[in-house]
């Protein structure tokens, strides 16, 4: 009976061994999806920056670009005032 409740302790521990390599096979499987969803991450977080950058710069051109179109509003105004004033 003693051998018996032995063989069942090691048909046991070796059945437990085999759940443990196992559940290492699923870690390591598991390490390659969360490396490569790091990766992925990381590529979003650069695109993510270079479009902050992109967008910067495009709202600093409008903006440059609004006070060119007031200038020559100006400009264009005051050549009317001359040519009321002076031409007519």
């Amino acid at each position: 009976e003693r051998a018996d409740a032995m063989q069942t302790v090691e048909s046991h521990i070796v059945e437990l061994g085999g759940i443990f390599n196992k559940l290492a096979v699923m870690v390591n499987e598991q390490r390659e999806m969360v490396d490569r969803i790091d990766e992925n991450v990381d590529d979003a977080n650069e695109n993510i920056n270079s479009s902050l950058s992109v967008l910067t710069n495009t709202l600093n051109s409008l903006r440059s670009n609004k006070m060119l179109g007031v200038k020559v509003f100006s400009i264009l105004i005051i050549f009317i005032i001359f040519f009321v004033t002076f031409l007519a």
